[in-house]
């Protein structure tokens, strides 16, 4: 007969679209759907898709007499913090709603086989700080860093220099940094006016002798970001 399931939540086009992607699999048993807050009488599955974007889905789990059963949370947007809620309540995956039938019928077998499902880059989302708290917890510049010669620089061009005389990239320093590579070009766009030098390769080389008066002739800055 396959594997039983039921979808709950008030999101009437999404447990319709569930219904027409999982009757079109043969070892899976479609028994239904149903708003959380209906009177309707839960019939018995091995498996619940619940709309995890409903309120009332939570309360009507915390009501339910028995055992629980496998629990797969569907999203309109799903996001690292509510992967991390599904988990926390019991869910057994965490999907989107606008999920491929293929994805939604290898996830219902996933689960029934006792796996966690969710999708590869929400995970990578999850288990990676955000940008905002990668920046807080990345280290500093090495002790041994070279330090920027140029008094005149913000407290974050000096720090960019000194990412820049590691050898990093715009994209890199970004990252460290929690702030986009366009926003690190800005600022070296802004350090190569008050230093009075043409380019990256002049700045490692001004940075390196320790003294502000290294020029790089011939090419303009936007051209070595």
């Amino acid at each position: 007969m396959g594997m039983p399931v039921i979808a709950i939540g008030s999101d009437r086009a999404w447990r319709y679209r569930l219904e027409r992607m999982v009757t079109l699999a043969s070892d899976v048993n479609w028994c239904g759907s149903f708003a959380a807050d209906s009177a309707e009488p839960l019939q018995s599955s091995s498996l619940w898709l619940l709309d995890g974007d409903d309120p009332a889905v939570e309360r009507f789990c915390s009501r339910f007499d028995g055992p629980q059963p496998i629990r797969l949370y569907f999203y309109r947007r799903p996001t690292a913090p509510l992967l991390r809620r599904c988990v926390q309540v019991g869910g057994i995956g965490c999907l989107a709603k606008h999920a491929s039938v293929e994805i939604v019928l290898h996830a219902i077998r996933s689960v029934g086989a006792g796996l966690f499902v969710v999708d590869a880059s929400l995970l990578q989302h999850a288990i990676v700080p955000d940008r905002a708290v990668a920046a807080a917890v990345a280290p500093p510049p090495p002790a041994g860093a070279l330090a920027s010669p140029w008094p005149q620089l913000t407290g974050r061009q000096h720090e960019i220099v000194r990412w820049v005389a590691q050898g990093l990239s715009n994209k890199q320093i970004g990252r460290r940094l929690g702030i986009s590579p366009e926003t690190v070009k800005s600022h070296l766009h802004h350090v190569f006016e008050r230093a009075g030098i043409s380019g990256r390769v002049a700045l490692l080389a001004a940075v390196r002798r320790g003294r502000s008066d290294g020029r790089a002739s011939g090419r303009r800055s936007s051209d070595l970001l």
